[in-house]
């Protein structure tokens, strides 16, 4: 109630300070007094907002984006890149530097909730799996698309391992099946086959559920003991595994995982950690600029930028989609992706 009551107060002050006329009822002292604390909070961030508003990027004044119209963005961890430069090219390189700058993501399952429960305007991800398809249908929630750069899901192993390519076929015996676990059942050497997967709510693990397990199950004795809740873990996990980990004794084994292609290059250029890695050919292909680019890797999917239908049509987040399939796409490109016009 004293919240409310700060709120009207403020209201009156700031048309009274507009110059029209207005008769203001008199308040004990004592509720002015406590509401004083507001007035100096609700006044300082409205002085922030318009200096964070005068810097505003030519970008931004070209779409029509100021602070206070500026969309609620989430979306996975592999794409807070790309949420950071959105930001970035509105209210500039100082943008990075105030209170609203975006520095974590949700991932990508919880930020499809955000939107799906109408609490974000627009999520950056990878695309949607059946599960979360299914969840936007019970709430009646349709979601709009827009994909704004190629990915591809990619397999991993140890740069030890000198197996080079893997199938469709046989990495869906893996995951699904349980039904390979010696490396020369693919021509390697004669070494236990260790699966890593990735938790549900990733968004490695839905590219996964899209393109190889086609909504089949992943074989419960994989999700029991070879789970990796990040990203990282999973790189690290795979890389390491056949040391035994920290002070452990070697295995007579070799990991095998999966990751999305530009996260694994992008965080290789900041801890090395793809110089462990090898990149494994899909039937045959290997993914690289190239093959993402022409489709001709066949596990190339994208980012998205995701909205719900009902999303009116002059919201500053279509705005900004539009913006990003066009002139924007230099965001993506900066960042080392490749764009979808």
């Amino acid at each position: 109630m004293r919240k409310a009551f700060c709120v009207f107060l403020i209201a009156m002050f700031v048309v009274g300070i507009g110059g029209c006329k207005q008769t203001v009822p008199e308040f004990p002292s004592a509720e002015i007094g406590a509401c004083s604390q507001v007035a100096l909070e609700f006044l300082s961030d409205e002085k922030l907002k318009m200096e964070q508003d005068a810097s505003l990027t030519d970008i931004a004044k070209q779409l029509g984006i100021t602070l206070r119209n500026y969309p609620v963005v989430d979306g996975s961890t592999s794409t807070l890149g790309i949420v950071q430069e959105m930001y970035k090219s509105m209210f500039g390189e100082g943008g990075a530097d105030t209170e609203d700058y975006p520095t974590e993501a949700s991932k990508t399952v919880p930020s499809y909730q955000l939107l799906i429960d109408g609490e974000a305007d627009m999520i950056i991800v990878p695309y949607a799996s059946a599960d979360i398809l299914n969840r936007a249908k019970e709430k009646g929630v349709t979601l709009e698309f827009n994909r704004i750069a190629a990915e591809a899901l990619i397999f991993i192993t140890p740069l030890e391992n000198p197996v080079e390519n893997i199938t469709t076929e046989q990495i869906r015996s893996i995951y699904i099946d349980n039904g390979i676990d010696n490396w020369k059942e693919l021509g390697g050497p004669d070494k236990k086959l260790v699966p890593i997967c990735r938790n549900e709510d990733s968004g490695s693990q839905s590219q996964m559920d899209n393109l190889i397990l086609n909504n089949e199950e992943m074989h419960p004795d994989i999700k029991e003991n070879y789970v990796e809740l990040t990203m990282d873990g999973m790189l690290s996990q795979v890389a390491f595994q056949h040391y035994g980990g920290i002070g452990g004794t070697p295995t007579e084994s070799y990991a095998i995982g999966y990751t999305l292609y530009a996260y694994l290059r992008d965080h290789t250029l900041v801890t090395g950690i793809g110089d462990s890695l090898k990149i494994l050919a899909f039937d045959g292909i290997q993914p690289d600029q190239e093959s993402l680019a022409n489709g001709a890797y066949s596990l190339t999917d994208g980012y998205y930028a995701v909205t719900r239908s009902d999303l009116p049509e002059d919201h500053t987040a279509r705005t900004m989609i539009e913006w990003l399939r066009g002139d924007g796409a230099s965001v993506v490109e900066k960042l080392g992706l490749i764009p979808s016009k």
